[in-house]
């Protein structure tokens, strides 16, 4: 769903009371929880056009950046540089890159796409319907969730568990 070909659904969607995120409607099918921050979920699916793509979702309704207070802007901003330098060393990427877009899902949230030297988008814009085939080999994403928390939790200072 977009706002480019349902405007009144998006509209709908984008007010907190109808919004599917703040109704803790199921999420898509593989989607996986890195971590849960004080103001966000770090959340990544298997079926990306990058390995590592992940995307940071805030846990307060707001369509913008400019509908975040201070404090809530802030503290997101940090929990994005954390995931950020977590997925930079997890994954050995050259760059990464932040998107933020909410046209198609009106509730905040940044992508993070780790850019690399033999990507198949060089010098342009990434393709997010290019996901097959699948980026990731057997065990592969499971493996890469399982380094973000450890690089998380040591860039946190947290205690593993287990």
């Amino acid at each position: 769903m977009s706002f480019h070909t349902d405007y009144e659904k998006w509209l709908l969607y984008s007010r907190e009371e109808n919004c599917p995120v703040c109704k803790k409607l199921p999420a898509p099918v593989d989607d996986v929880d890195i971590k849960e921050f004080s103001n966000s979920w770090l959340c990544a699916h298997p079926r990306v056009c990058l390995k590592g793509t992940c995307y940071l979702l805030l846990k307060s309704h707001a369509v913008e950046l400019f509908d975040l207070d201070e404090e809530t802007l802030l503290s997101y901003m940090k929990e994005a540089q954390i995931s950020a330098k977590a997925l930079k060393e997890v994954t050995k990427a050259i760059k990464i890159n932040y998107e933020l877009h909410g046209n198609t899902g009106p509730h905040l949230h940044m992508h993070l796409f780790p850019r690399y030297l033999d990507d198949p988008f060089p010098g342009k814009p990434i393709d997010y319907n290019k996901i097959e085939p699948s980026v990731y080999q057997e065990g592969e994403f499971e493996q890469f969730v399982l380094q973000m928390r450890r690089e998380i939790a040591e860039l946190l200072g947290e205690q593993q568990k287990g």
